[in-house]
């Protein structure tokens, strides 16, 4: 029997020893282990192993720094816009809570990654719609000395850090930062009436000078206004309670005692009601108050007299507030989604009313317009189309708050208004360069009047046509064809004319430009072919001036000026002509000279080729005469030789 019995015990050992050596097992494959102290360095390097583990889910920034220095870490964890902040350790030796925070982030990561539920909640989904803010140590100059006490700071505070922990070098029971204030006494929340705070800097409980004056404090609050989260929990130790109220409205009361109530049974923790006189000063306190949303400071682990939670209640710890994140990421999705509903509704009644306003601006450039004298830019014009324009960016900065499901009327709304806006600038566009079309034709009226033989003509009125097209361009965009007809008939149709009248004129300058080119390089004939060809452009200039004299003028003075060059020209090139003609005649006469010497020495050397010639045959009969009479001769000593032997 006691046989048995020893079996049994080693049975139940050997039982209660394999989930602990799984679990270690488990532990040495995460980032976070929260069954030790957990310090500020410890910290800073979870969050960077955290941020290369999920670099699509954590983001980290640094929000401060501490009175000491030590940066002020916040660690984003999702890809949402409904925005939750969850903190730890405004008291230095709570940091416990810190474990809890990072130990939050980690678990809620995996769970994203694995697409897994904690506490019956989806991480996935929930992350992919929120983003959970954690600044998981607010306090770390606090911490780092109820850790490590006075060896991690310098000597030169040894002796106020004493002073102010009551004579005592055991720092264990060390609550606020390490220049003595409370940061959870520093909130602007009924702070001047704080009960029970020291009148000097100490261990606990003392509210500072003047509220928000520690940095960490400046910190948090200028995070929160960036971030403007939708719910918030201060994690804190210890006494398993939870506070969730300070002086709101009976509505945000009843709200938030329902949120409350979840958090409460989730982990077990008692609500803690309204007193008759509550203190302020913590963040929540001022989270409430100031913002006018859900906050929480839940208490974590029973108490362990004035100091730390020991690590060993930290898995009890975490089983009751596995949840609570998760949850208060659902609830904050919620209540986002409502007051984005709630501000697209109200956006949408400001939308529909600066439509009307913007409608208004069709009588500007359109129903209005009956004569060309409408066409122009009155001060009221201008004044709503600039109003119009604001209304339209600040609609738009708005809208981009919103998420797209709230915001498809609101979005018709400043499509139309761009309408009216889009309009309009095309009238007041059309109408200013309309000006500017005016002025480049008078200038080429002005060059012409004065008679002006210089590069003006042509640039003036190439500068003309430039601006006929480009008007025609911004006309073409004017809304309503009756409007487009006014602008042409005040703007186009006179410059068109102008353009046209002066079109012959430049034609002929041109052609006397290139004739004086013509004449300085001294190419007469090219010059009195282009010289030629004026009395034809001319005509046509006269011609188009017949028809309508009044709508056509002629430039006298430009004419005459003209002329005037036109002769100049004319006597240099006749001049010209004569002198290559008598030119061309003296160099004819001496190339018959040359071709009258070439002949006769070509005939002289011809005869003399001849006579070499003939006295060359002469001297070959003769040698061809003398090869026979020797041939002969020799034929007949042969015969008389033959003749001797027989």
């Amino acid at each position: 029997m006691k046989k048995i019995s020893q079996l049994i015990i080693l049975f139940l050992v050997l039982s209660l020893l394999v989930p602990i050596s799984n679990e270690t097992e488990a532990a040495s494959k995460s980032i976070v282990n929260p069954n030790k102290t957990y310090t500020y360095t410890q910290m800073g390097k979870d969050i960077t192993a955290l941020k290369k583990a999920y670099p699509d889910l954590v983001q980290v920034k640094t929000i401060g720094t501490s009175e000491y220095g030590k940066k002020i870490y916040a660690v984003g964890l999702g890809k949402g816009s409904a925005n939750v902040f969850i903190n730890g350790s405004h008291h230095a030796r709570e940091w416990l809570t810190t474990s809890l925070n990072m130990y939050m982030i980690e678990k809620y990561a995996a769970a994203y990654k694995g697409n897994k539920k904690i506490s019956g909640y989806n991480a996935k989904s929930l992350l992919n719609s929120s983003t959970i803010w954690f600044v998981p140590m607010v306090n770390p100059d606090g911490v780092t000395l109820q850790q490590q006490g006075l060896k991690a700071f310098p000597k030169s505070t040894h002796k106020a850090l004493i002073k102010m922990n009551n004579g005592s070098k055991n720092f264990k029971r060390w609550k606020a930062n390490a220049k003595g204030v409370d940061l959870n006494r520093q909130y602007k929340a009924d702070w001047k009436n704080i009960k029970n705070s020291p009148k000097a800097p100490s261990h606990k409980n003392y509210k500072g000078k003047t509220p928000e004056s520690a940095k960490e404090v400046k910190a948090i609050v200028k995070f929160v206004n960036q971030i403007n989260p939708e719910m918030t929990v201060a994690y804190h130790s210890s006494g398993r309670i939870l506070y969730w109220n300070y002086k709101q409205s009976k509505a945000n009361y009843k709200r938030d005692h329902v949120y409350a109530k979840k958090i409460g049974k989730m982990t077990g923790y008692s609500l803690v009601y309204p007193g008759k006189n509550p203190s302020g000063g913590g963040f929540t306190d001022w989270f409430i108050s100031a913002k006018k949303r859900p906050g929480f400071t839940p208490e974590i682990g029973t108490y362990p007299g004035e100091t730390n939670l020991p690590v060993s209640q930290f898995p009890k710890v975490w089983k009751e507030n596995q949840g609570v994140g998760l949850y208060v990421a659902q609830e904050s999705i919620k209540l986002k989604d409502a007051r984005d509903k709630k501000t697209a509704a109200a956006l949408k009644k400001d939308s529909s009313a600066k439509l009307k306003t913007a409608k208004k601006l069709e009588k500007y450039y359109s129903t209005d317009i009956k004569s060309t004298s409408n066409l122009k830019i009155t001060k009221a014009h201008q004044n709503l189309y600039n109003t119009v324009t604001k209304d339209i960016k600040t609609l738009q900065a708005k809208v981009k708050k919103l998420p797209g499901k709230h915001t498809k009327s609101i979005k018709a709304d400043i499509t139309a208004m761009e309408k009216y806006k889009a309009r309009s600038s095309s009238f007041m566009n059309a109408v200013k360069y309309g000006t500017t079309l005016q002025t480049n034709e008078k200038a080429v009226v002005q060059v012409m009047n004065n008679g002006e033989g210089s590069s003006k003509s042509p640039d003036t009125h190439k500068k003309l046509n430039s601006s006929i097209a480009e008007m025609e361009k911004k006309v073409k965009s004017v809304y309503g064809k009756s409007v487009q007809n006014l602008f042409t008939q005040k703007y186009i149709t006179p410059a068109k004319r102008t353009a046209e009248n002066n079109k012959y004129e430049v034609e002929r300058y041109n052609l006397l430009v290139s004739i004086e080119n013509q004449v300085k390089k001294e190419e007469f004939t090219a010059a009195q072919t282009n010289l030629d060809k004026l009395p034809a452009l001319e005509k046509k200039s006269q011609d188009l001036k017949k028809k309508d004299p009044s709508k056509y003028p002629t430039y006298k003075k430009w004419e005459t000026n003209f002329k005037n060059k036109v002769t100049i020209l004319q006597d240099k090139v006749t001049e010209g002509l004569k002198k290559e003609e008598e030119a061309q005649k003296a160099e004819q006469e001496l190339l018959d000279q040359q071709n009258e010497q070439a002949k006769a020495e070509q005939e002289l050397e011809d005869k003399q080729r001849a006579e070499e010639q003939k006295q060359a045959e002469q001297e070959l009969k003769d040698k061809q005469k003398v090869v026979e009479e020797t041939k002969a001769e020799q034929e007949s000593k042969d015969k008389q030789k033959v003749s001797g032997q027989n």
